[in-house]
């Protein structure tokens, strides 16, 4: 899987830029959306290609419910599992897919 320039989430493009050292000014991220922005940034420095795939899939995740104006008990948690899941099923049957 490649990370592409931008991706459409509930008829909204989000830009999506790379970003070395991305942090909140006190923690490291993988990944953040800014839906005021349009941006979906993931830090290209602490983690891997495949983990920079989970880490977009996981702020897409964030997205999706966002624009399904969902709230979500243990939000964090279940993105974080489907996002994995979501990597590791297309990269397993990308052939069947695309």
């Amino acid at each position: 899987m490649k990370i592409p320039k931008s991706v459409r989430i509930g008829g909204v493009d989000y830009k999506i830029i790379q970003v070395p050292d991305l942090n909140d000014g006190n923690n490291i991220l993988y990944g953040e959306i800014n839906y005021g922005e349009s941006i979906i940034k993931i830090n290209s420095n602490n983690q891997g290609e495949q983990h920079q795939c989970i880490a977009l899939w996981h702020e897409i995740l964030h997205g999706i419910l966002e624009h399904a104006n969902l709230e979500i008990e243990q939000e964090e948690l279940l993105v974080s599992v489907l996002s994995k899941g979501i990597y590791q099923v297309l990269q397993d049957n990308a052939e069947k897919f695309f």
